[in-house]
């Protein structure tokens, strides 16, 4: 009996040291590099075509972020080079505010989930062409299959794993994509890991059991992609002022942004790559 009490409390340590960690409030940084040998390599990420209208491409290169995440408010700062970049995603109101700052202009754009979900069924009640014209194309949401590997590696300090996401893409082709992940912490409630990773567009990644760190990826015009997570703060604090949408930005709500290059537009937002 001596040495059963013994082994089951160490027992209870263990599963105690390897709980996952539900994480409320955190920063972490992050890289995407992105090669696409179909794209123009010498083109600028932010650019003016000289009538007053700013182009923002991105996609290409490498772009450095900092997701700063409080209790399911979500900000993404990202370096583009030109320019910055930042995503404000406000869970409770289900709003995302874009931001940009380029060429001395800052300007931004707002949408809420009802109305990217009126833009993907083709517009509002009235259906004038301008909105038909908005018509944004399906979220892809295949049925996925998730095989946890043995494998293990460092990432960013941290000891992570490797997972294998199995799914058919949208020409019905089976595709299996390698994650790498750490077991020891996922974000807490009202976190969208689709909203911060949508130019990867990996199906399932909100599926895992932890928070992905890195993976490769290919898309279907060729671009090669590669994510991965370069430091990863679980203690730090987070100032709610973080979250608050800068005043001397000009920000508009996304069905007054022109994002076809129409006469009366000022704003054009392009995302290279594309889907799987």
């Amino acid at each position: 009996m001596k040495l059963i009490i013994p082994a089951i409390a160490m027992l209870f340590m263990t599963t105690l040291t390897h709980a996952q960690q539900v994480v409320n409030e955190a920063v972490i940084q992050m890289k995407t590099e992105t090669t696409n040998p179909n794209s123009d390599a010498n083109g600028p990420a932010v650019a003016n075509d000289g009538e007053g209208r700013v182009t923002v491409r991105m996609g290409d290169g490498e772009i450095k972020s900092k997701m700063y995440f409080k209790n399911g408010m979500t900000k993404i700062e990202s370096d583009m080079g030109m320019g910055t970049n930042q995503v404000i995603i406000d869970s409770k109101e289900k709003k995302t505010t874009t931001l940009f700052e380029a060429m001395g202009r800052k300007m931004g754009f707002y949408t809420t989930d009802a109305d990217m979900q009126r833009m993907m069924a083709g517009g509002n009640n009235n259906g004038t062409d301008s909105t038909r014209q908005q018509r944004m194309p399906q979220p892809f949401t295949p049925e996925v299959f998730i095989e946890y590997l043995s494998d293990t590696k460092k990432i960013a300090g941290m000891d992570c794993k490797k997972a294998l996401i199995r799914y058919k893409d949208r020409r019905g082709q089976e595709v299996q994509q390698e994650v790498w992940y750490s077991p020891d912490f996922v974000m807490g409630e009202g976190f969208r890991i689709r909203d911060v990773m949508r130019m990867t567009n990996i199906p399932g990644l909100e599926k895992l059991k932890g928070f992905p760190m890195e993976f490769d990826l290919v898309r279907q015009n060729g671009a090669k992609v590669h994510f991965q997570v370069t430091k990863v703060d679980l203690t730090a604090k987070v100032d709610d002022k973080t979250f608050v949408v800068p005043k001397d930005y000009d920000v508009k709500p996304m069905s007054e942004m022109n994002q076809g290059g129409g006469r009366n537009g000022n704003f054009q937002f392009r995302m290279g790559g594309g889907g799987q």
